[in-house]
């Protein structure tokens, strides 16, 4: 008996310590809710940990993936845009791309609400007018409203999260799109004006950017990196920025159109004086104090004096005006911009730069600025050679497009064009059908040698169509003593000219389309620099041969006229011109079409 009580004794303090260990491990053991086969507690825990270590999860919550067959991606596009059906097409192909790299899952919201992705991408959509571009077309209002109802609930439901999520996504590769190729897609037409831009191709750096992302802060890189690399892009930006804050100084007196008899000139006095000085101060961020009469010792607010004659000169200089100090029309005009629309001007030309083709900033190139008058050769973004050009007239616009130089001539001979023929010749023979008898021109008809003293000229029907008229080499030929030519339909190229006293002018809108240069054979020394036999003094021999002579470039040059309005000097100053074809008018329409700017007669 005694020994069967102590057996069960033995037992008994045997199994007592497992019993305690395994209530003991027991409370590590996490329920299982046998309905989702999950562990219930195991997912609280986690998300607690996370949140300590993941503030987007502990801000939004888990991400949520879809089924796009469940739930197909639409388009959230604002209406304005969904009229651009090419423009949808693109943005809604990024979007697809974008998902589908990315596993179908949200990347702006989340089960609880929006995440930090989200306030970054806010914070720098209500940047947009920085960028040269309207915060309004990204507007996030609509989508924010519906937060507190999707919210209100938690979990929220998953469609509608996705829903919101799409969409800002939407907004996200519109905003891209906008800072890779222009907000303007469609260059209008512009009565003689011809804009000619290229296509640029299609590229989804944007949506291996934004699916790459990992932190919130990359975000303000990647918009960094999807806008034009072009240094002269950064500087219009910086000076956007200063003149959008201008725009908060700038007096509510402040006259639309400052208007006066006459000039202004120094010493005289003016009712409009006062404004001008307070405009020029903020402009130059610099106090031009009022000057003191001399013989009462009292302010004169109304004298032209000699402190601000100076401010003025910086002034015309900055506006390609010629700097006499003298305040004429044209100065009026552009210190009665206000900088608002001075701010408007530069977000423009912002826009043009990312109109441009990507190659245009790798490599050597030409480019001519039509209204700054200057062609300037580029290599690897650095001035190797500048000089003054003469471009079309406002009635006859030099087309902004892009070609190559591919040959030079020599002694050039000039055919003249039907145009000229038409408007120009024949008008000046019927006064005088001798006029071109001494002039170095040969008249053909139908092809056959004339005479053209021996033709009726006055003769109304008479078809400018049915004639050639070729001016021979010379001094006095129109295209000077060397062509330099692009193979583009519309006969455009550039030359020399005869007449080279026109280059001390301000305003050199004075050719029938074609640019004239200023320096022509110090260009077609740099054309040739890499030409066996072709260095200073061959050039100048060709140029004076009095026989044309074709010289083929075993290099082609890529030629870019363009047309910038404002830019930003190598001195950090900012330069304006003015709009000589009224190309800034029409696409300012396009690109604030809310706004009426006053740049029409600039």
């Amino acid at each position: 008996m005694m020994k069967r009580v102590f057996g069960r004794l033995l037992n008994l303090l045997f199994w007592i310590p497992l019993v305690l260990v395994f209530f003991s491990c027991s409370k590590n053991i996490t329920p299982v809710d046998t309905a989702k086969k999950q562990p219930v507690e195991q997912k609280t825990t986690i998300a607690a940990v996370d949140s300590l270590t993941n503030p987007e999860q502990a801000r939004a919550g888990n991400h949520i993936a879809f089924d796009t067959l469940i739930r197909p991606i639409h388009s959230g596009i604002p209406a304005v845009w969904k009229k651009d059906a090419v423009l949808c097409a693109k943005v809604q192909k990024k979007v697809m791309d974008y998902y589908t790299n990315t596993g179908y899952k949200t990347r702006w919201l989340g089960d609880k609400g929006p995440g930090l992705f989200f306030d970054e991408l806010k914070k720098l959509l209500a940047q947009a007018d920085l960028m040269g571009l309207r915060p309004t077309d990204y507007s996030l209002a609509s989508i924010e409203d519906k937060f507190n109802d999707v919210y209100k609930t938690q979990p929220a439901i998953a469609a509608e999260v996705v829903d919101l999520d799409v969409q800002l996504t939407e907004i996200f590769f519109l905003f891209a799109t906008h800072l890779q190729d222009g907000r303007v897609r469609n260059v209008p037409h512009n009565g003689d004006a011809l804009w000619i831009r290229d296509p640029k191709p299609e590229k989804n750096v944007d949506v291996a950017l934004l699916a790459g992302m990992r932190e919130p802060e990359q975000l303000t890189g990647i918009v960094r990196t999807l806008q034009p690399a072009a240094e002269q892009y950064a500087k219009l930006q910086k000076a956007l920025e200063s003149y959008r804050a201008l725009e908060k100084l700038e007096a509510d007196e402040m006259p639309v159109n400052l208007s006066v008899k006459g000039k202004i000139k120094p010493d005289d006095h003016n009712a409009v004086i006062p404004y001008i000085r307070r405009k020029l101060s903020l402009t130059d961020l610099k106090v031009y104090a009022m000057p003191v009469d001399s013989t009462s010792g009292l302010f004169d607010s109304l004298l032209y004096d000699a402190q601000l004659v100076s401010a003025v000169k910086l002034f015309q200089m900055r506006h390609g005006l010629e700097p006499d100090g003298i305040i004429g029309e044209k100065t009026l005009k552009f210190l009665g911009q206000s900088f608002h629309e001075k701010a408007d001007i530069l977000a423009l030309n912002m826009e043009r730069f990312r109109w441009l083709p990507d190659e245009r900033y790798l490599g050597n190139y030409i480019m001519v600025n039509v209204p700054e008058y200057i062609l300037r050769v580029q290599e690897n973004e650095k001035e190797t050679l500048a000089m003054r050009v003469i471009v079309g007239a406002p009635n006859k616009p030099t087309p902004i497009f892009r070609d190559e130089v591919s040959y030079i001539v020599f002694s050039p001979t000039w055919t003249v064009p039907t145009s000229i023929i038409r408007e120009e010749i024949i008008p000046r023979l019927r006064k005088d059908s001798a006029y071109y008898a001494q002039k170095n021109y040969a008249f053909f008809k139908d092809e056959v040698t004339i005479d053209p003293s021996s033709e009726s000229w006055k003769d109304e029907s008479i078809n400018p169509y049915k004639y050639r008229i070729v001016q021979q080499p010379g001094p006095d030929n129109s295209l000077g003593l060397v062509k330099f030519g692009m193979p583009n339909t519309m006969n455009i190229y550039l030359h020399d000219t005869p007449n080279h006293r026109l280059f001390t002018k301000s305003f050199r809108a004075l050719s029938h389309g074609c640019v004239r240069l200023d320096e022509p054979a110090r260009f077609a020394e740099y054309l040739l620099r890499d030409q066996r036999g072709w260095g200073k003094e061959n050039v100048a021999k060709a140029m004076n041969a009095g026989a044309s002579s074709t010289i083929m470039l075993r290099k082609k040059y890529p030629v870019h006229i363009e047309y910038h309005t404002a830019w930003v000097d190598d001195k950090g100053v900012v330069n304006f011109r003015e709009d000589i074809y009224g190309h800034d008018k029409k696409q300012l329409e396009l690109l604030f079409p809310e706004k009426v700017s006053s740049v029409a007669g600039l």
